[in-house]
């Protein structure tokens, strides 16, 4: 009891401070042990810190929304996988069409290789959408309300796509921050929907996954199942980032204006 009022008694910005500070902490540790440095690790100390939150709060991790409970949350997951894989091939399709290029099928669509490639990407999107639309995102939301919640967010998750970067300039930190902001608006969104955060693990390891798989650019022009053929004084990246912004406002409005998510109870959540 006496933890739980000394937990409550600091602000919720100080408890997500401490949360990505000590997150943060880690990845440099991780730079120094590559060993550590994995997707495992960094949601290994996640699930550790918002165990230890919510139990001082006296909350389950449960509480989170990360368990699928009924066959509603599974319609969305599926829902959202589609739907990401969909959008991403709408951006990559524009893309590529704007850059003059074309995919060519490299004939080998392994089986094996595709099931690693769909466990890889739901472990990794599961694992981020846990770190933070889990506890720093549903605490902010509940204790300054959207649009802190979701804008305090997207800077730690665009610092972590970074994967600590120092040399890189202003202007590519903030187009990072920038791409990697309106993804996490979109994922946010997912959760202010639903409650729950089944429906953006499913969209966000959709996006990923067709990512994988369809080359947009001459620096990856080569995936499992395509070759991008292009010449490479046509490519332009404003052709990559305008379907991605266009694309991803599109979804977001559809995903704010539909009826078809089902919000649970956010009282359960909080």
């Amino acid at each position: 009891m006496e933890r739980k009022k000394l937990i409550d008694r600091l602000p919720v910005w100080l408890r997500v401070s401490v949360y990505f500070t000590i997150i943060i902490v880690a990845a440099y540790i991780a730079v120094v042990v590559p060993a550590l440095d994995s997707i495992s690790f960094y949601f290994g100390i996640a699930l550790l810190l918002s165990f230890l939150f919510l139990k001082a709060e006296g909350k389950p991790l449960t509480s989170l929304g990360f368990v699928p409970a009924c066959a509603t949350d599974w319609k969305n997951f599926f829902r959202g996988l589609l739907i990401g894989l969909l959008a991403l091939l709408t951006s990559a399709g524009l893309t590529i069409w704007l850059n003059s290029g074309r995919l060519v099928f490299t004939g080998r669509a392994d089986p094996i290789y595709l099931l690693i490639l769909i466990f890889i990407h739901l472990w990794s999107s599961f694992a981020q959408e846990f770190t933070y639309r889990g506890y720093p995102f549903q605490r902010l939301l509940k204790s300054y309300g959207l649009w802190v919640g979701q804008l305090a967010i997207t800077l730690p998750f665009a610092i972590m796509h970074l994967k600590l970067n120092t040399s890189i300039t202003w202007q590519q930190f903030l187009m990072t921050w920038l791409t990697t902001g309106l993804g996490s608006l979109l994922y946010g969104l997912c959760y202010l929907k639903t409650g729950k955060l089944v429906l953006s693990i499913g969209l966000h390891m959709g996006w990923n996954l067709a990512q994988a798989l369809v080359p947009r650019s001459p620096g990856e022009n080569k995936t499992m199942l395509f070759t991008l053929v292009q010449n490479a004084r046509d490519y332009h990246p404003l052709n990559v980032l305008l379907p991605y912004i266009g694309v991803t406002a599109i979804l977001m409005l559809f995903i704010w204006r539909s009826k078809t998510w089902q919000a649970n109870e956010k009282s359960s959540n909080s």
